[in-house]
């Protein structure tokens, strides 16, 4: 059965979880020591060109400053509204790291905001082994949910937050950003594909910023020769390639 609102119980119909076969939530198997703890999202089986590159590069840069700043500003404005239910912060670095998190969240394409779970499980029945959204969570004392469709069906997952540190609930397994957490989630043993995105098709510059991440690394964005300010700038507001 999964907790997702307060005094509210749901059963599902799929198996209870273990540390084997992670049914309820994707606990991380086992792994060689190397692989326990990655830091970025590892780039797709093929390298892109020189050529792929400085298109990437240079479509981002025919994008305006004006067209972009009203996305920006919308973005800024909702990520005040914050879900009020929630319980107040441990700490002002607790009240940054979920501020930070929820604006980038807002880029990501795949945060669906204030959504239940029945709607959450709605919208990923039809969708591969592995899909996967984020949305806010119904508990009182937790942020954000994580929902993906399993082998046995749409399931969800509580995303916890202690110390600075984001885990899913029922794993020992600390991140120090939720999209590290899902980074690691996504890798070829786990359990984690593709993200759900609210808008399709996407908008051409959201792929250029994560083809730019993938090529690049986010640690170099800032570095790049031909790459105005204002687009170091947009690809810094969501500096991942999922």
């Amino acid at each position: 059965m999964v907790r997702d609102n307060l005094g509210r119980t749901v059963l599902s119909q799929k198996p209870k979880c273990n540390a084997e076969n992670c049914s309820e939530h994707p606990v991380e198997p086992a792994r060689p020591a190397q692989e326990q703890f990655p830091e970025s999202i590892k780039p797709g089986n093929q390298e892109p060109t020189e050529r792929e590159r400085q298109l990437h590069l240079q479509h981002l840069n025919q994008h305006s400053p004006e067209e972009e700043s009203e996305t920006w500003d919308q973005a800024e404005a909702a990520s005040k509204d914050l879900p009020t239910h929630l319980r107040t912060f441990r700490s002002e670095e607790e009240h940054m790291l979920v501020k930070r998190t929820h604006q980038q969240l807002l880029h990501s394409g795949y945060y669906w905001g204030s959504m239940t779970m029945e709607k959450a499980h709605d919208k990923l029945t039809h969708t591969p082994t592995g899909t996967f959204l984020i949305r806010d969570s119904g508990q009182p004392d937790v942020f954000f949910t994580l929902s993906y469709q399993s082998s046995d069906g749409p399931t969800s997952v509580r995303v916890m937050l202690n110390k600075q540190q984001f885990s899913l609930h029922g794993s020992h397994k600390t991140f120090a950003s939720l999209f590290t957490l899902l980074s690691f989630y996504c890798g070829p043993s786990c359990k984690l594909t593709v993200p759900l995105r609210k808008q399709k098709p996407e908008l051409l510059k959201q792929l250029c910023r994560r083809a730019v991440v993938r090529t690049h690394g986010a640690e170099n964005v800032n570095t790049l020769p031909g790459l105005s300010t204002h687009m170091k700038d947009y690809v810094q507001t969501y500096p991942y390639c999922m």
